[in-house]
């Protein structure tokens, strides 16, 4: 079986298992599925797909806060304005804001709306990512079987999807192949449990690497 093959039968998997096992998604970063095919969700991120119906129902919301955003800055630096005035109106502008992206928020949360389609997979033959190139330029999609595993690593680094959730520092788990080929994984957990979230998942990648079976 070709790579391509592999990695898009892996996927298949672990799309169906996440779709019909979402409280388990909320609640785990690391989901065993069915066929010896183990996923890992990126948690605490909001890399969801999004069909038209999705996308018509959230670009009003988006809109509506990039107005207010303006208002706000326009506000706070016209001379024009009393003090009073704009304490006033920014205070108003700004719980708008706040019910606006409380708003943004129940509504990405909706599965059937914005599914589940971005996650990595560790299965039989290898690893491979499977995300959007508008989240990883470089190294959005990929496969490197575990005898072309090299080396894997952690780090801590502006990943500009989670800006639109206010996380300004992303965990990415980084593994490399032989011939140079890089895969990634990211996710976004409290402080406290980084790093044994990092040390799961790296275990994960060594044991099936090093011994070849099922997790």
């Amino acid at each position: 079986m070709i790579q391509e093959n592999w990695a898009k039968n892996d996927y298949q998997t672990g799309l169906g298992f996440v779709t019909d096992h979402e409280d388990e998604a909320i609640a785990n970063i690391v989901l065993p599925a069915e066929k010896n095919t183990t996923v890992i969700i990126p948690m605490g991120l909001p890399l969801y797909g999004a069909g038209f119906y999705g996308i018509f129902m959230l670009a009003p919301i988006v809109l509506f806060i990039i107005i207010i955003t303006y208002f706000i800055f326009f506000i706070l630096t016209t001379n024009s304005f009393e003090i009073q005035t704009q304490i006033l109106f920014s205070s108003g502008s700004l719980a708008l804001l706040w019910g606006l992206i409380k708003a943004l928020k129940l509504l990405i949360s909706s599965r059937d709306l914005f599914p589940r389609k971005y996650f990595t997979t560790l299965g039989e033959k290898g690893i491979a990512t499977h995300y959007s190139k508008l989240h990883f330029p470089f190294h959005s999609k990929g496969a490197i079987t575990w005898n072309d595993l090299d080396s894997t690593g952690c780090k801590s680094t502006l990943f500009l999807p989670g800006l639109f959730a206010g996380i300004i520092r992303t965990t990415i788990i980084e593994i490399k192949s032989k011939n140079g080929g890089i895969l990634k994984i990211p996710f976004h957990v409290p402080p406290d449990k980084n790093y044994s979230v990092s040390e799961e998942i790296l275990n994960l990648i060594t044991d099936k690497w090093q011994n070849g079976n099922t997790f």
